[in-house]
């Protein structure tokens, strides 16, 4: 497994990959998704302030993907994944604080989500292999969505305006790769204390490979896309002034503030 990380540090922007003691990150050049060149140089992570892992040109979001939130909803399984886009301003990353919408005064809501990054451009896959092998890695999600507004009028329902606002595609700390998600568990954290998810990546209808096929099949996927793969139960409000963390073992925990 390899960790990387991008931050910023006098005023620049680098990126790296953790070091084996995971306190330090060594300095690479070049392009992340195409074989970047190692320095002789490196920083301690609590040096820098670490930023979003990549910059996407898309974040998508999975609904109802997971097997349990969907029975616990009476839903039905879909046949191919069922998207939502996030704005390109919503993208936050570590320690970024999540400002409640003005003129908004209903509940903010956290979903820990697993996300997949992908590694090279692709379009029209047609099968598991594929789709694997375009696949750099994974990080930590908070899909955070303005409820209230989705209803808002009886003729349409506004996912993009309700999942859209500043900072409300958190991602990072951290890109693992060489991990198999499939053994992976998602827990969101509320101010240190309170589990309020803890749910098995396993429970997916879709494994991140046919997410990864289907998706390119609609549209084209870049090198340092986001697709989120969904959450499952446990999702909820979040009070304002508290800290919410996704943790995702072995990639890492994904801490912001919300109010």
């Amino acid at each position: 497994m390899e960790k990387w990380a991008r931050f910023a540090i006098s005023g620049d922007i680098k990126f790296g990959k953790i070091s084996n003691n995971g306190e330090d990150i060594i300095i690479y050049e070049g392009d992340l998704f195409n074989n970047p060149l190692k320095t002789n140089d490196s920083v301690s992570i609590d040096s820098v302030s670490l930023l979003s892992p990549c910059s996407p040109s898309k974040m998508i979001a999975l609904w109802n993907n997971y097997k349990a939130l969907a029975d616990e909803k009476s839903l039905s399984y879909p046949e191919t994944p069922l998207y939502i886009f996030k704005s390109p301003t919503s993208f936050a990353g570590p320690n970024d604080h999540i400002d409640h919408p003005k003129n908004y005064d209903g509940d903010v809501f956290f979903e820990g989500e697993l996300g997949i990054v992908i590694g090279k451009t692709i379009k029209d896959l047609d099968n598991i292999n594929d789709s694997r092998n375009a696949i750099f890695g994974f990080t930590c999600i908070n899909d955070v969505t303005a409820f209230g507004l989705l209803k808002n009028d009886p003729n349409f329902d506004q996912w993009t305006r309700c999942k859209g606002f500043d900072n409300f595609g958190v991602f990072g700390p951290y890109i693992a790769t060489g991990i198999d998600e499939k053994k992976l568990f998602v827990k969101t954290i509320i101010d240190d204390n309170e589990e309020k998810q803890n749910y098995p990546v396993s429970d997916m209808m879709f494994s991140a490979e046919e997410i990864v096929m289907y998706l390119s099949q609609n549209m084209t996927l870049y090198a340092g896309d986001i697709i989120c793969v969904g959450t499952s139960q446990g999702l909820g409000p979040m009070k304002k002034g508290c800290k919410v963390s996704v943790h995702i073992d072995p990639i890492g925990v994904l801490d912001n503030t919300y109010g």
